[in-house]
């Protein structure tokens, strides 16, 4: 079933275009999703922004700034609770030039990767800090928490080969493990195994399939990243394990189009895709998914609708099988 399909946001004169969503859920139960806005992507008005919708609530609150240097343009951000139940904002900011091709020195290429906590989900927060101030690292997914205890997130790097980052003690100290060779990508989606093992589903930097790699070290080495047989529009894709094991992938079932806007479903923990259901069959371009399960088993995916709004859904798994 489909319990819900909303915007969370609406185009104003200070934000008119927005992108690249994120989303958690809070321990009360409150959701919080964060994403960039501005007058359009790479512009040096964009801003990190969040909204909140407290439990059992109708609407999100209006979105507010967690993150906005003067001149520059605010990148891809992600939202994640710690073990120690620290809620993280990890973010870039583009420091190089904003215009001309894409290249070194220019946009993306140029992000540092910084980052701010809140002891308090989300209400106060902390100065920014920085995990890293090379440029060339862009978030994307969200990061996992292993078997270990360690937590892990991969991040898109300059050279089209990604990154991996690893703590070990709720981001008191990190490692930086990859390149994650093979056929160029960026932006991995994690998920951990049954054996202990890493499987990531990777956006490609080109248009074509989506990639896939493992790790059977907990995110040290990773496998040649090559092609599965889903569909890519050169664009983002997330995923999540839910609880019973079974993984669910929010993507564009297309080889050119952001639409349409697509689940899949896995009983052998990405092994294979038997189902799949389209969310969203209109042109137009709904893109860039996050995609959690809450405390009550249903699951919420946010999404970039039209580049003016932040769209969500909340669904039961089942519900991409076919049943209502």
């Amino acid at each position: 079933m489909v319990f819900l399909h909303e915007l969370i946001s609406h185009p104003t004169e200070r934000f008119p275009s927005c992108h690249c969503s994120s989303i958690v859920e809070l321990p009360g139960g409150d959701l919080m999703a964060c994403w960039y806005s501005g007058s359009g992507e790479a512009r040096p008005d964009v801003a990190v922004v969040a909204s909140r919708k407290p439990k059992d609530a109708a609407k999100w609150s209006e979105p507010v700034v967690l993150a906005d240097e003067p001149g520059k343009p605010e990148g891809n951000c992600i939202f994640f609770i710690m073990p120690d139940g620290v809620l993280w904002l990890i973010y870039g900011t583009m420091m190089g030039k904003l215009d001309g091709p894409a290249g070194p020195g220019v946009r993306w290429e140029t992000c540092d990767l910084r980052y701010r906590t809140s002891t308090d989900c989300g209400i106060t927060w902390s100065e920014i800090r920085w995990l890293d101030r090379e440029l060339g690292n862009v978030v994307r997914t969200k990061p996992i928490v292993m078997d270990n205890g360690e937590v892990i997130f991969g991040v898109e790097y300059k050279d089209s080969h990604s990154r991996f980052w690893i703590t070990p003690d709720c981001g008191k100290t990190w490692q930086r493990t990859g390149p994650l060779m093979g056929i160029l990508n960026e932006q991995p989606s994690i998920i951990q195994r049954g054996d202990g093992s890493l499987f990531a589903m990777v956006r490609p930097s080109f248009d074509s399939f989506i990639l896939q790699t493992e790790s059977k070290d907990r995110g040290r080495t990773w496998s040649f990243a090559g092609f599965t047989g889903l569909p890519n529009p050169y664009v983002s894709i997330d995923m999540v394990k839910l609880r019973d094991g079974r993984v669910v992938l929010a993507f564009n079932n297309s080889p050119k189009e952001r639409s349409p806007f697509t689940l899949a479903l896995s009983e052998d923990e990405g092994r294979t895709w038997p189902w799949k259901r389209d969310l969203i069959t209109e042109p137009g371009e709904f893109s860039y998914p996050a995609i959690i399960q809450a405390s009550d088993g249903t699951v919420h995916v946010t999404y970039t609708h039209l580049r003016k709004s932040i769209g969500h859904f909340q669904l039961s798994p089942d519900w991409v099988k076919g049943r209502k």
